[in-house]
């Protein structure tokens, strides 16, 4: 199960007793978006709307995520 794993574990238990994410996490989800999305554009280099929508879809998974409450102490 995933909240005994210890990756995962600690931050998924976190969500689910206080539906918070540490600025640590924030930053790895966001390195990680970036990295993904910026590869797949680069990878529809020719196709421009391609590029656009994936841009588009990474800009608002980023500002989910930091809209999400951060962890206090």
């Amino acid at each position: 199960m995933l909240l005994n794993n210890t990756w995962f574990g600690p931050t998924l238990k976190q969500w689910e007793e206080n539906k918070t994410l540490s600025r640590k996490t924030k930053y790895k989800a966001s390195f990680l978006i970036i990295l993904v999305f910026a590869i797949s554009v680069a990878i529809f280099h020719s196709k421009i709307e391609v590029q656009l929508l994936l841009i588009g879809i990474a800009i608002i998974l980023l500002f989910f995520i930091w809209r999400i409450k951060e962890q206090v102490g």
